[in-house]
């Protein structure tokens, strides 16, 4: 049985992600698919959850074992998809930065019967993904700007020569 997931951002309206797993691929596997395709670094913490009717995570599919007894909680390596997910128009949400609350929404969109599919699969991938992280954009160098900001310190200390006169030779260490 393979399962046909599609993943969208709330903040990048163009973005859609296309993914299949077989039902004993783990939720962990299905976290590394996300976060290759999407290019993050795999170091930053992150969540699956089930939302209840409401949209309200409820049951929790954690990378880390912080040893929760009895409550709605599981541990992704642990966890196969088979054992959470249920039914066509299942919804998950993928937390991938705690610390400002962004996710991604994921829904079961096919089921197929087949039995081959050994490695996770991304079928379609469509606009800009998120950043991983708020705060760490990337910056594009320009390398004219970058000379000009060089020449402008220089010139903010002056000549070796004035320096020379005002104290002295430097000496080697």
């Amino acid at each position: 049985m393979i399962f046909h997931f599609q993943i969208i951002s709330q903040e990048c309206k163009n973005f859609q992600l296309e993914v299949e797993l077989s039902k004993r691929h783990t939720f962990f596997d299905f976290h590394s698919l996300i976060q290759k395709s999407l290019g993050y670094e795999s170091h930053q913490l992150a969540s699956f959850f089930i939302p209840d009717k409401r949209g309200l995570k409820e049951k929790e599919i954690s990378m880390l074992d912080l040893g929760m007894n009895g409550a709605a909680y599981y541990i992704m390596q642990k966890t196969p998809l088979s054992d959470l997910i249920q039914s066509k128009g299942q919804k998950l949400i993928y937390t991938f930065d705690f610390l400002n609350d962004r996710s991604l929404l994921i829904e079961l969109t096919d089921i197929i019967m087949e039995k081959n599919l050994i490695e996770p699969l991304v079928t379609l991938k469509r606009g800009v993904s998120p950043i991983q992280v708020l705060g760490e954009e990337v910056d594009v160098i320009d390398h004219e700007s970058l000379e000009n900001q060089e020449e402008k310190v220089y010139m903010l200390f002056g000549e070796l020569e004035d320096y020379t006169e005002i104290f002295g030779e430097m000496e080697d260490f």
